[in-house]
């Protein structure tokens, strides 16, 4: 069974491709300022889908790197054949570090989901009074869950100053559309009510797009932290 990881991955597979057929058509059709649009909404695309693909596997970066450098040294035109052989030997030591990134074992996140999905189903059956989502010891990233007088979830991003929280909507998270700004707080607060069934899975992906779509706002790297709040 696919991970809730795996079928993220698969939605901005999906959309990068959607995207990259419209820019094709709006081309074809001269519609120059749709085509200027869709590269923007393909570059957001592009930078959330590399997120989600190095929170599978913490080597993805040096292995799109190595994947561009082989690329400018292999196949460009140079001005003259001494530089070819002169790069050659670089090239295959690209590749050969590129084979034994990409024979390593796929990172599992299997363990950090259950982690999540506990806490979120002992907040919403009230064995908790909420928990925290944070990145190391500086805290420059931190979302707080947890539950209102009427029952309802509620999700905390800290952001300080309106300034902050408008590019962010703007520029990161333009696709998680509950986000308002709060001023007593200083946050981004979305709200959600838990029906009879207790799907959490709203929150759940609320939670993981706003992970994803931050990393390279505060530079929240591989490793964060959930703490309960009992």
């Amino acid at each position: 069974m696919s991970s809730d990881l795996d079928l993220l991955v698969d939605f901005y597979q999906l959309e990068r491709q959607r995207l990259l057929l419209e820019i094709d058509e709006n081309k074809r059709e001269q519609d120059y300022i749709s085509v200027d649009y869709s590269y923007q909404e393909l570059g957001r695309i592009q930078r959330e889908l590399d997120c989600l693909l190095t929170l599978k596997n913490p080597e993805y970066p040096k292995i799109k790197n190595l994947e561009k450098e082989i690329d400018f040294y292999s196949e460009r035109d140079w001005p003259h054949p001494k530089m070819a052989e002169y790069y050659a030997p670089k090239v295959k030591a690209f590749r050969k570090e590129l084979e034994k990134l990409k024979s390593k074992k796929e990172f599992i996140c299997s363990d950090e989901t259950q982690i999540l999905d506990n806490a979120l189903f002992s907040l919403v059956n009230d064995e908790i009074e909420g928990f925290s989502i944070f990145d190391e010891i500086e805290m420059h990233f931190k979302m707080d869950i947890s539950k209102n007088e009427v029952g309802e979830i509620r999700l905390d991003l800290k952001v300080g100053e309106r300034a902050s929280a408008e590019h962010l909507k703007k520029y990161r998270l333009s696709d998680v559309p509950k986000l308002i700004y709060d001023e007593p707080s200083k946050s981004l607060i979305a709200l959600f009510k838990v029906d009879r069934f207790k799907n959490v899975l709203p929150i759940k992906q609320t939670i993981s797009k706003i992970v994803i779509a931050t990393n390279g706002y505060w530079g929240i790297g591989n490793t964060i932290f959930l703490k309960l709040h009992p």
